[in-house]
């Protein structure tokens, strides 16, 4: 049975809009875990910033996640464990058209999709591990609103995902402040590199000055 998520506070959502998943990865918290780069972006404007509602389906009998993402909010990211099965797809561009109407700002799965030049040009954020023009033979989701692992990273329901097209990171939920504060630490100084190498200084003696050496 789905059950309610507590959204993510708009203001850490702001925070982590501004941050690159590179930045989160960077910052090396242990609550904060890079999915596999198996788990591709479908194009390049594929950034967001959401909570996870799960979905576990059956690699036997594939299924699209219908169930979650009609109970998927705004501000959600639809995360479907489909076991690394690519042989049916389990999303395409009549599901992430709806999506984008009520909000939810993405897809992140280990199985397959389909329809990629019409979700190119919806600019809908999907990542996924392949793609297939099979549709899928099942006909229900194995669970909904459980735990699941994508991209090697165990993934809870409301955790915290952050995507752009260099890839995902999951953040657990009661650590998203702590990566945050991390992360904008690592951007900060990132600024100060890119600074100081437009004003022409050595890059060895900056790195060592920043501590990145």
């Amino acid at each position: 049975m789905p059950t309610d998520l507590e959204p993510l506070d708009d203001q850490l959502t702001e925070r982590l809009g501004r941050l690159s998943a590179a930045a989160i990865a960077d910052a090396g918290h242990e609550e904060a875990t890079v999915l596999s780069a198996a788990i591709a972006p479908l194009h390049a404007d594929c950034a967001f910033v959401g909570t996870a509602r799960t979905s576990r389906l059956d690699p036997d009998g594939l299924w699209v996640p219908l169930e979650t993402l009609m109970h998927a909010r705004a501000g959600e990211i639809v995360v479907v464990d489909a076991a690394d099965e690519v042989s049916e797809a389990v999303w395409g561009e009549l599901l992430s058209r709806y999506a984008e109407r009520e909000g939810v700002v993405g897809l992140v799965t280990n199985g397959a999709v389909r329809d990629v030049s019409e979700i190119r040009t919806l600019s809908y954020p999907v990542f996924a591990r392949g793609r297939t023009p099979r549709g899928p033979s099942g006909s229900a989701e194995e669970a909904v609103d459980v735990p699941v692992t994508v991209g090697g990273a165990a993934i809870e329901p409301g955790d915290v995902l952050v995507g752009d097209e260099t890839g995902v990171v999951a953040i657990r939920r009661d650590a998203v402040a702590a990566v945050t504060d991390a992360a904008e630490r690592v951007e900060a100084t990132e600024r100060e590199v890119r600074r100081r190498i437009d004003e022409g200084e050595p890059l060895d003696r900056i790195l060592e000055d920043v501590g990145m050496s």
